[in-house]
């Protein structure tokens, strides 16, 4: 088995290669949307890296909690800011959203990825009171897992 292959989402789907380009575009909408009615802070530092960084979106009014979206890309690619659009969801409900990017293997471990993961957790949750729900994409899913195992 060809495992970079398997992994390949977007090859494998017919036209798969332009769904990158409309998450990115659909993202990048959003931010500015979010940006323009003030209801955004872009690029929030969590820690010292480069990547150390996390978007919040508030909702209209108090917030009734957060929920942390962590972005996925098979833990070697992507960022948080291919995910923007999904914060709508939870904002249309009254919740706030932080999406954290993080760094990338093979530069970091998945052990070191975890770390940051929780440090932007911890950072994000002392911005905004309330539950806090945690969520993610793909290896994002996997990160957000592991934080409730570890």
């Amino acid at each position: 088995m060809d495992w970079d292959d398997a992994y390949a989402n977007t090859s494998n789907i017919p036209g798969g290669e332009r769904y990158p380009k409309l998450w990115s575009e659909a993202a990048h909408s959003f931010r500015a949307d979010m940006l323009a009615k003030g209801c955004a802070r872009i690029d929030v530092p969590y820690g010292p890296q480069v990547r150390h960084k996390l978007d919040l979106f508030q909702p209209a009014g108090t917030a009734a909690g957060l929920v942390v979206f962590v972005h996925g890309g098979y833990w070697m690619e992507s960022d948080k800011s291919f995910y923007s659009m999904l914060a709508a969801g939870p904002l249309a409900r009254g919740w706030a959203v932080a999406m954290p990017s993080y760094s990338l293997c093979p530069d970091a471990s998945i052990t070191e990825i975890t770390r940051e993961v929780g440090v932007a957790i911890t950072c994000a949750a002392e911005l905004v009171a309330g539950p806090l729900c945690l969520t993610g994409h793909s290896a994002g899913g996997h990160l957000a897992a592991r934080m409730v195992t570890s």
